[in-house]
């Protein structure tokens, strides 16, 4: 039971002491010198609770404050400034880490009374702006409070984050906590929480396994720093101009997708260039842009969707296959920037802290297939079927088995401070041979399209690969499930909602 201290009458009266707040340092309102006694970033949620809504701190289970008979969870998080001029926006910088999963008692609860939802229904949002260039020398003590918001989910951002809870529920249960990832689900994710990666606890063990239990990384129940973007937006009311899927509330974002591309599976593209109305074009951002029509977003990106990019859904791939089984080039992905060949050779670097694992971890693809009847050579791009389309995330023991490898060689590389022998026939950089699933690879405009090492030498611009037998292997493995559009990591976890 909550003591006096943390009860408060109305939510006016919790809204009045934070108002007071906005526009002030947390340096200022810092009363007892608890941010400089303590480094950690929890320390500016302390401030706010002992000094300006002066109740002790604590590390109860239950939510902070109690407002009549109401409980609320206080959160106090960061936004950025992202872009330059008129591009310039706010975005969340981090997800916001709500409760640790509990493995062992996950399983025997429903999600209306979870711990999780009783502690996040209610949630009153404390901002700041967090723009620090140099993190050493600015002290997070002097960032503003911006504003104070109680968090209200529409309907379709609570049906969306209920199937989330179902999918981490059932991967649980199923026996496959140590298969968790945060690309796994939409807006609720299950990422890492402890002092590092190989922080782990008991979960329940598959089915015939032989044990009770398995060990898993110990991870929490999070919004999505993309989730938390579009929460901002709406409580600053600084929504960026941006198009929703008309998606029902009792349907996933894997659903509407099915739906609307059903029709055309099975159908070669200037077929349904034809149904959809729309002009032909043989180059490849043609079937992007055919698979956007199908979808009922034509001329758009997949980051200018609303339902996409709450979800972290990044980028649209599509993939022609032919008759071998295989597509004729590796996967690209995005560059490595100067600023991460720098942190690669930093001896504080830390594989669970990486942009790499990061990107895979947290990214979802929406990846759409289509087979060529004819070889390469004798390829006409009009006649290509469509197969179907998938939301893929990798899946936790592959990042583990071939990405992280990759980021310990170029780790190695960084730190060594010689020549990386760019060039052909003895590059030391890791190549498509490597592992058999991610490399590297150049991606940049011409050989002057450069970026400086750590060591002073400059090589083409670098983009991370997935190998095509994997990408053929991840299509196969999704049109298993009987070709349907589905969020899937290599494993089928069927999505469950409760249409009501």
């Amino acid at each position: 039971m909550l003591n006096e201290e943390r009860s408060f009458s109305s939510l006016e009266e919790v809204t009045k002491l934070l108002i007071a707040a906005e526009g002030k340092t947390f340096r200022e309102l810092d009363e007892t010198g608890r941010g400089d006694s303590v480094g950690n970033k929890g320390s500016l949620g302390n401030i706010i609770e002992e000094s300006v809504l002066h109740y002790p701190v604590n590390s109860d289970a239950e939510a902070d404050i109690l407002v009549g008979n109401t409980r609320y969870e206080l959160k106090v998080t960061p936004l950025k400034h992202s872009g330059k001029g008129k591009r310039m926006k706010t975005v969340a910088k981090e997800r916001l880490v709500l409760d640790i999963i509990n493995y062992e008692d996950l399983p025997g609860e429903k999600f209306e009374d979870s711990r999780f939802w009783n502690k996040s229904k209610n949630i009153i949002m404390v901002y700041y702006y967090d723009d620090r260039e140099d993190k050493r020398a600015q002290s997070r003590l002097d960032c503003k409070v911006l504003k104070a918001v109680v968090l209200h989910y529409d309907e379709n951002d609570l049906a969306t984050i209920r199937n989330d809870w179902e999918t981490i529920h059932e991967k649980v249960v199923s026996g496959h906590a140590d298969q968790l990832s945060e690309s796994d689900t939409n807006y609720l994710a299950a990422c890492t929480k402890g002092a590092n990666a190989s922080s782990m606890r008991d979960a329940p063990a598959p089915a015939g396994s032989g044990k009770a239990r398995i060990r898993a990384k110990q991870r929490a129940f999070s919004f999505k720093s993309s989730f938390m973007t579009s929460i901002a937006e709406r409580a600053l009311v600084s929504r960026i101009e941006e198009y929703s899927l008309p998606i029902p509330s009792n349907q996933t974002l894997s659903e509407f997708l099915r739906q609307q591309m059903s029709p055309y599976i099975g159908r070669n593209v200037d077929d349904i260039v034809l149904r959809l109305g729309i002009s032909k074009s043989d180059s490849k951002a043609s079937k992007s842009r055919l698979v956007m029509k199908m979808v009922g977003a034509e001329g758009r990106s997949v980051d200018t969707i609303e339902q996409f990019r709450k979800a972290n859904v990044t980028k649209l791939k599509t993939v022609v296959l032919y008759p071998d089984g295989l597509p004729k080039e590796s996967m690209s992905f995005r560059q490595i920037t100067e600023e991460e060949w720098r942190g690669l050779a930093s001896f504080d670097a830390k594989w669970e802290d990486s942009f790499l694992y990061e990107y895979f971890e947290e990214n979802k693809f929406f990846i759409v297939p289509f087979e060529s009847p004819v070889p390469y050579s004798q390829h006409v791009a009009g006649n290509d079927r469509l197969v179907g389309g998938f939301l893929w995330n990798m899946p936790e023991k592959d990042i583990e088995q071939y990405v992280r490898p990759v980021w310990e060689r170029l780790h190695e590389l960084m730190l060594s401070g010689g020549s990386v022998h760019y060039g052909r026939g003895t590059n030391l950089l890791p190549g498509a041979s490597f592992n058999g699933v991610c490399h590297l690879r150049p991606k940049g405009q011409n050989s002057d399209d450069v970026v400086r090492l750590p060591n002073g030498e400059s090589i083409t611009k670098q983009c991370f690969w997935l190998d095509r037998h994997y990408v053929a292997k991840l299509i196969r493995e999704n049109q298993k499930v009987n070709g349907r559009i589905e969020g899937h990591n290599g494993r089928k976890f069927a999505e469950k909602r409760q249409h009501r």
